[in-house]
């Protein structure tokens, strides 16, 4: 399993080669554990463009 890395301005990658359907769940499931960790009733906003 390869790392998924983020710099200043995010997570960049090529759709289909390392941003794919696999990795987004991963970042989703990792970002909703360290949530979880920090608050007892977390919120999220997701967004678009």
């Amino acid at each position: 399993m390869q790392k998924i890395r983020f710099g200043t301005d995010g997570w960049r990658a090529i759709i289909a080669q390392d941003f794919t359907v696999q990795n987004v769940a991963r970042v989703a499931f990792a970002t909703a554990q360290w949530l979880k960790k920090k608050k007892e009733n977390p919120l999220i906003v997701i967004g678009h463009d």
